[in-house]
């Protein structure tokens, strides 16, 4: 390996892999050559957009070098020392690149658009293992559409294309919630989404709704419809009650001889309390109707399949750490999900918060996220690996992956926080 060919490789990558987009395309950047034509290509890109409140965005593009041999650890040095000795160089020929895709992506939008203030960094690190990180940054404005109070991401990068060693993560400001997005991505984080390659976004793609949140944003969808329907209950009940009243008055009042005015109005208070009370009680009861369903169903299941995680005695956190410590200490993501029976998403989540506290731990293998306790032990258990998941890891490489490659793809997710 050459260093000449890593630095060739690298300033090429942004118009092969990270941005060279469809034919059309919004972001599509001019590029003459090839990384088949080089001796070496980074291992794997991530491209991070932190998008703020007013449409601009601050990007973040890492291409990370596996540095395995002495060869490659001298060639990648020099090319630190190249990036420290002339900055210069390196930020003007990618502020080009991305100003002409920023120019592109004007004419799709409407809107106007401008790249400003890159730098470049070129650095050893060990993740585990080592590896050589170039990293650019820089600021792209009005890259996201400011619409009332939402925020729309994704047309100035219509049709962006990620190979399977590429990943996409965009960001939004704390204040916000995420309203929709298209497609759906590869993990929910609780301020991002991402998007692990291969993945060819079609026309219209890759798309991005946040707004503020409301006041009511973090309440539990099942909460706000039994709220609904208490107040509808009770609007209903409190209705009938006064038409009841109305085409009774006559009658009453002449059975009487006579009204008297605190106590008709006590008794509509006290029939109002009553219907609110009765639509509450109706809601409760519908409730624990559901959770005696929820309950049997659970109970019919455990009948087949005893399960080791009860979901009536334990946070959702403490489901998941049971669950894995049950089947060994190490456990797909996905079989966390189907054994829990939650979405992809609500699983993602729970699992984000335990890695973010270091209760867990993560990685890919293959096309799979691997979820471990931080006291697993993969030598203890690596007559089960190599039968099992690393089987698995190789079928992912179409049947000739090695086990070191394996542990590339491994180490590079677990990097970018898949």
């Amino acid at each position: 390996m050459q260093r000449a060919s890593i630095l060739l490789a690298v300033l090429a990558l942004l118009g092969a892999v990270g941005l060279a987009l469809g034919a059309g395309g919004a972001g599509a950047v001019p590029f003459e050559g090839g990384l088949a034509q080089m001796d070496v290509e980074p291992d794997d890109v991530s491209l991070e957009v932190d998008v703020r409140p007013d449409g601009d965005a601050e990007w973040t593009v890492e291409y990370r070098v596996r540095l395995a041999t002495d060869e490659e650890e001298r060639a990648f040095e020099g090319l630190r020392a190249d990036v420290e000795n002339d900055t210069e160089a390196y930020t003007t020929r990618f502020r080009d690149r991305m100003a002409s895709t920023a120019e592109t992506a004007e004419s799709a939008t409407g809107r106007n658009m401008t790249v400003s203030n890159a730098t470049v960094t070129a650095e050893r690190r060990e993740l585990p293992q080592a590896y050589g990180v170039l990293t650019y940054r820089f600021e792209w404005t009005n890259f996201a559409a400011v619409d009332g109070d939402r925020l729309r991401v994704g047309d100035a990068v219509d049709g962006l294309f990620l190979d399977d060693s590429s990943s996409l993560t965009v960001s939004w400001p704390e204040e916000y919630r995420l309203a929709e997005t298209t497609p759906d991505p590869s993990e929910v984080r609780e301020r991002s989404v991402v998007w692990n390659g291969p993945v060819d976004f079609s026309a219209g793609q890759p798309r991005i709704s946040v707004a503020p949140a409301g006041p009511l944003s973090g309440l539990p969808t099942a909460g706000l419809v039994a709220l609904f329907a208490v107040l509808v209950v009770a609007g209903g009940a409190v209705a009938y009650r006064r038409r009841d009243d109305g085409d009774g008055e006559e009658s009453g009042v002449a059975a009487s001889g006579g009204g008297d005015p605190a106590t008709e109005s006590n008794a509509s208070a006290a029939d109002s309390a009553s219907a609110a009370t009765a639509g509450a009680a109706a809601s409760d009861a519908s409730a624990s109707d559901g959770d005696d369903a929820d309950a049997a169903g659970e109970s019919e299941r455990g009948s087949d399949e005893a399960s080791p995680v009860d979901g009536d005695l334990l946070s959702n956190e403490e489901q998941v750490l049971r669950l894995i410590e049950s089947e060994g200490g190490r456990m797909k993501q996905k079989q966390v999900a189907e054994e829990l029976d939650w979405t992809a998403a609500k699983t993602s989540q729970v699992v984000t918060g335990l890695r973010d506290k270091d209760d867990l731990d993560g990685f890919r293998l293959g096309r799979e996220n691997v979820l471990s306790l931080p006291d697993y032990d993969p030598e203890a258990d690596s007559g089960e690996n190599n039968d099992g998941d690393g089987g698995e890891g190789d079928e992912v490489r179409g049947g000739s992956g090695t086990a070191e490659e394996g542990d590339r793809s491994d180490e590079r997710d677990a990097t970018d926080g898949g």
